[in-house]
């Protein structure tokens, strides 16, 4: 049995585990090879070990592993292993002196300070990659080939002559029984008016950088005092802000109130970011819960889903209802638990789960008007000129006190805890269309990366420090970029202050690329979709539209790739590309959670092991 694994990021490495396991328990094939194919080596393109130490992981390192466990509800066998802070506090520094990282000197003295609720570098995760691959040369039997190709996929086909598939590289054809396909972001063809900011930079000799992977910024022509704008205030700004400061020599430290103060090095450009909210996003909560611990939910239960399976579909408001009591369930138990010891927080969480009004019981109990949870206020924050340091602030006090104790931190958890269950309702597709692309893909999604997937707490905090030190400057909400042929640059400012316009020779786009099927240049999903391998999945709407949702079509139970509704048993395709029809994909996996990587990487390798076709 030959199988092509194209990606080899953590899906690619899941998937290569769960096929050696089962050969190794099973011996069903007399000889099975596995090809892991990625230009880019073990870890991918975003988990490279060689990257720079001031990007970090955007979860703790004891909530990240490679590794089954218990938890897993899985066909194959579950082998333990240590999860990424295990590993770093015993493996780690052996095998990183051993193996001559060019990076080692920075990996080995993040080794000692590092806590198990600090957050590792992304060149340290992509070390353990490569450790866990080594460790799977280790497993496999002798009836077991395991490599990897580092070269680019351009096409994947059927052979003319026989039932297999053909891999094409960069330099070799490669002939495979069955292929997994694990990408991750793509660039996608620009949009009228990236194409219309590139070509103004071109004529005028300036810099204009289309969205990216952060770890590929090259900031060398930017120069110290020079001013870049940066378009979005997402985790990829973070990465660049990082970059552009302590990347550039510049150190924090902490006064006498305990609030960081940045200390410049003289290297550092004058940075503008600003983007349609105006705010960043939230900051992520000081962890406090073990590892595996997570809150259960309250009102998506087994009855809840059983009704709703019964009715056929429900309303985009309900689930967005339903969301939101899930979040302010966990909100008043902290707020009650902390503030009001006169009432009774069993009583009102039972009242509160049980009643078809939750807000009238809200209402009704002595809790304050000033404490209730205002989800307007919290998703579309209105900030005063001047006045982000004082929000930016507000915002780290509140992460800083952690997980399980803040009120607001621990209900913004919620949407990390039962992440399960927001992929239960899209799987059973128990929304119509409408309310799937205006409620979920629209709402839903957005309060989600507002408030639950921001960066670490300390990148608020150095934020702040770095507005103050004049470093950096936030524009109000509404931001506009146009261009001025007079003087030969880019100019921005927020609707809220037209009046107050910045100029600039290097406008950075600070995000990734969004999932577009359709529009990806990446040379393999245009191939696919081209020889109707693979299609864009589209949705008929209540009007007779058809809408796309950006992802490549598959069967969600299978991961097997779909082209007018037929599943293909030979070509399998997970991961981001499939967000969209999928929800979450991005994530990597986590320790004693029953990880849905987990479950769909064991699921994949059982139909992989499968008679072949």
């Amino acid at each position: 049995m030959e199988i092509g694994l194209i990606g080899a990021g953590p899906r690619g490495l899941v998937v290569a585990e769960r096929l050696i396991e089962r050969q190794r328990e099973q011996h069903k094939f007399e000889q099975l090879t596995i090809t892991l194919i990625d230009p880019f080596g073990i870890g991918g393109r975003v988990w490279q070990p060689n990257q720079s130490p001031d990007l970090i992981m955007n979860t703790n390192p004891s909530q990240i592993s490679m590794f089954t466990d218990e938890t897993n509800e899985i066909e194959g066998p579950i082998v333990p292993g240590p999860n990424l802070y295990e590993w770093i506090k015993t493996a780690g520094e052996a095998y990183i002196k051993e193996n001559h990282f060019s990076m080692s000197q920075s990996l080995l003295a993040e080794i000692s300070p590092l806590t198990e609720n600090g957050y590792a570098t992304r060149g340290m995760f992509g070390v353990y990659l490569n450790w866990f691959y080594d460790y799977l040369q280790s497993r496999k039997t002798a009836d077991t080939t395991l490599k990897i190709i580092t070269e680019e996929v351009v096409a994947v086909q059927p052979s003319a002559d026989t039932n297999q598939y053909l891999i094409k590289c960069s330099n070799h054809m490669l002939p495979v029984d069955k292929v997994v396909m694990a990408l991750g972001h793509s660039e996608n063809k620009p949009t009228a008016e990236q194409a219309n900011l590139r070509q103004f930079a071109v004529k005028q000799h300036i810099n204009y950088i289309y969205p990216m992977q952060p770890q590929e910024y090259a900031f060398q022509e930017l120069a110290a005092g020079q001013t870049i704008v940066i378009r979005g205030l997402g985790l990829s700004f973070f990465d660049a802000m990082a970059m552009l400061t302590i990347g550039r020599g510049g150190t924090f430290t902490r006064d006498d109130k305990g609030d960081l103060v940045y200390q410049p090095s003289g290297n550092e450009p004058v940075i503008v970011a600003g983007s349609r909210l105006g705010v960043p996003l939230r900051a992520k909560g000081r962890n406090e819960k073990k590892v595996g611990e997570r809150t259960q939910p309250h009102f998506f239960t087994a009855e809840w889903f059983a009704a709703a399976k019964a009715q056929g579909k429900i309303s985009g408001r309900e689930f967005i209802q339903t969301v939101h009591h899930e979040v302010e369930y966990v909100y008043y138990e902290r707020l009650i638990e902390q503030s009001y010891p006169t009432i009774n927080v069993d009583n009102f969480l039972d009242e509160f789960r049980k009643s078809a009004d939750p807000e009238m019981v809200v209402q009704q109990s002595d809790i304050a008007e000033s404490d209730y949870f205002d989800w307007d206020r919290t998703v579309h924050p209105m900030i005063k000129t001047g006045g982000i340091t004082d929000y930016l602030k507000r915002d780290a006090d509140e992460a800083n006190k952690g997980t399980k104790t803040g009120p607001l931190t621990s209900a913004f958890e919620v949407f990390r805890d039962i992440r399960d269950v927001f992929r239960k309702v899209v799987n059973l597709q128990l929304l119509d269309p409408d309310d799937y692309r205006n409620d979920f893909l629209g709402q839903f999604n957005y309060e989600n990366s507002h408030l639950a997937v921001g960066p670490p707490e300390n990148r608020i905090e150095e934020l702040r420090a770095l507005v103050i030190a004049g470093t950096v400057k936030i524009l109000g909400p509404n931001m506009v970029v146009e261009t001025d042929d007079e003087t030969g640059s880019f100019v921005t400012w927020s609707k809220a202050q037209p009046e107050r316009k910045v100029r600039s020779t290097y406008l950075l786009e600070g995000r990734l690329p969004s999932i577009k099927a359709d529009q990806s240049q990446n040379f393999l999903l245009q191939q696919l979709v081209g020889n109707q391998l693979a299609q864009a999945h589209e949705l008929r709407l209540s009007n007779g539209a058809k809408f796309k949702t950006g992802a490549i079509d598959v069967d969600v139970q299978t991961q097997q790739l779909l082209v007018n509704g037929k599943r293909n048993p030979q070509l399998f395709f997970w991961g981001v590309p499939t967000e969209g029809k999928q929800w979450f994909t991005t994530a990597s996996p986590r320790p004693l959670t029953n990880d849905v990587t987990f479950r769909q990487g064991d699921a994949i390798a059982e139909q992989l092991t499968q008679n072949s076709i």
